[in-house]
C-alpha cells in the first residue's frame, strides 16, 4: 500500500508563528499610534496659527489695538456692539441686549471669526460637526463662543470687560491692581506694540475649563474653553504641573490642555507656534506681557492682586 506523508503545521509551529505575530504586534502598534499623535499635533498646530494670523489680522485693521478678551452685556449695549452670524443673523445678546440671553459675543470668539472665513470647524477641530449645517451654525453658537479648542490669554492681552458701577463706563479686570511693593498699575496691554517680547508672549493656548482635582491623560474631544489663565491669577495659585501629562487644578479656571496625552500647544504674538511642557507654562511673563522683578521676587513668578 502507498502512503502519503501528511503535510501542515505542528502545533508548536502554530505557536512559534503566534508568539512572532504578537511581538510584531506589540512592537508596530505603539509606533502607529506614536505616528497618529504627531499626525494630530501637527494639525493642531497648524490650526492654533490660523488663529493666531487671524488675531495680527484684527490689529492691522484696528490701529494696533488689541482683540478685547470678554466684553460683558452691559459693555456691549453701553458701546451699541454686535457681531453677526453668517446670514447676518445677529449674535445673542444684540440687538435686545437682554441679561437673560446667553453673552455669546462675550468671549473674543465672534469677533475674530469674519478674519477666518467664519471657519467655525477650525475652532472646533476636536469634534465632530459634519452634521452642523449653516443653520446649526446658529443654533451652535454658544458651543463655539464658549468652547473653542483654543483659550485666548484675554485676561492680560485686550482685558476682560465690565461696566464699573460706580463711573457706568467700561472697566477692565485688571486694570488698576496692586503690586507685591506696593505700587498700583495697569496690567492690561492694550496694543501689540506694546509687547517686549513676542515671540515668547503667549496670545493663544490650547485649554479646558475644569474645576477643582487631577487630571492626567485627556482625550481629544475634550471640550476646549474660549479662556486661558496662567498659573497663578491675581496670586492666587489656579494649577499646578505634576509631571509631564498631569496637572492638579485648585479651583475652576481655564487649564491648558494636552490632547491625546501629548503637550499643549501655544501660539505667540509674533505669529510662531509650538508644543509647551506643563513646566514651562507656570512662567508668568509667558503670560503677562507687563510682568518685571520686584524685590527678590523673579518675573517669572510675578503676581498682583485683583484691584
Amino acid at each position: 500500500m502507498k502512503r502519503f506523508k501528511q503535510s501542515g503545521f505542528t502545533i508548536v509551529e502554530l505557536i512559534v508563528v503566534i508568539a512572532v505575530i504578537a511581538v510584531l504586534f506589540a512592537i508596530l502598534v505603539p509606533s502607529l499610534r506614536s505616528t497618529q499623535s504627531r499626525a494630530r499635533k501637527v494639525k493642531e498646530l497648524a490650526k492654533i496659527g490660523e488663529v493666531g494670523k487671524a488675531w495680527q489680522m484684527y490689529l492691522g485693521d484696528h490701529q494696533d489695538k488689541i482683540l478685547p478678551g470678554y466684553l460683558s452685556t452691559k459693555v456691549q449695549e453701553y458701546r451699541k456692539l454686535a457681531w453677526a452670524l453668517p446670514d447676518e443673523t445677529l449674535v445673542f445678546p444684540a440687538p435686545t441686549y437682554d441679561y437673560n440671553l446667553p453673552n455669546n459675543a462675550g468671549p473674543w470668539t465672534w469677533r475674530l471669526l469674519n478674519y477666518l472665513d467664519y471657519d467655525w470647524r477650525s475652532l472646533l477641530n476636536y469634534r465632530d460637526t459634519d452634521e452642523w449645517t449653516t443653520n446649526g451654525i446658529r443654533e451652535h453658537s454658544e458651543v463655539i463662543a464658549t468652547q473653542p479648542a483654543f483659550g485666548y490669554n484675554g485676561f492680560y492681552l485686550g482685558g476682560w470687560w465690565s461696566l464699573d458701577n460706580h463711573s457706568n463706563k467700561p472697566e477692565g479686570l485688571f486694570s488698576s491692581v496692586q503690586l507685591t511693593d506696593g505700587n498700583r498699575a495697569n496690567m492690561i496691554t492694550s496694543t501689540s506694540s506694546a509687547i517686549k517680547k513676542p515671540s515668547s508672549q503667549i496670545v493663544f493656548c490650547s485649554t479646558f475649563y475644569a474645576s477643582q482635582g487631577v487630571y492626567q491623560n485627556m482625550e481629544n474631544d475634550t471640550p476646549g474653553s474660549y479662556f486661558a489663565a496662567p498659573s497663578i491669577l491675581a496670586r492666587v495659585t489656579k494649577w499646578v504641573p505634576l509631571s509631564e501629562d498631569k496637572l492638579e487644578v485648585f479651583s475652576e479656571t481655564h487649564v491648558p490642555l494636552g490632547r491625546g496625552n501629548g503637550p499643549p500647544v501655544i501660539t505667540n504674538a509674533d505669529g510662531s507656534t509650538k508644543t509647551i511642557m506643563y513646566q514651562e507654562l507656570v512662567n508668568q511673563q509667558l503670560w503677562i506681557p507687563r510682568a518685571r522683578t520686584i524685590d527678590d521676587i523673579p518675573a517669572s513668578e510675578f503676581s498682583h492682586t485683583v484691584d
